[in-house]
């Protein structure tokens, strides 16, 4: 498994995130669900981007296991998978010393969901 790791990172040495000398490292949170978003077997997807400054540095995508009733039970379950990617992350940037001293906020669009929260 090592030796797959530093094949990979090998062979992606080049890729990288791309900062402007002015940019500030403002951690940004946006995420979403989709109801019935499979065409497939109509089960619902989750997704989520995570930006440092103007550059992406984590995103998922995930269909839901289990079908949700309403969608707002599916989407409040959405917001648990990405707070604990953003908790993760903000251990992360605080270790690489980009610590972050604002509150967490997510940008969400369901008013139901953000009531509940």
């Amino acid at each position: 498994m090592a030796k797959h790791v530093l094949r990979y990172i090998h062979g992606t040495d080049d890729y990288g995130l791309k900062y402007k000398k002015n940019d500030k490292f403002i951690f940004s949170r946006y995420m979403d669900a989709y109801y019935g978003g499979s065409l497939d077997d109509r089960r619902s997807m989750i997704g989520y981007m995570f930006f440092l400054g103007s550059g992406l540095i984590s995103w998922g995508n995930k269909k839901k296991r289990i079908t949700s009733k309403y969608t707002t039970n599916l989407e409040y379950h959405a917001i648990g998978d990405a707070i604990c990617e953003v908790v993760w992350l903000c251990h992360i940037l605080t270790n690489i010393g980009i610590p972050q001293k604002q509150a967490i906020v997510m940008h969400y669009d369901n008013q139901d969901v953000l009531k509940l929260v």
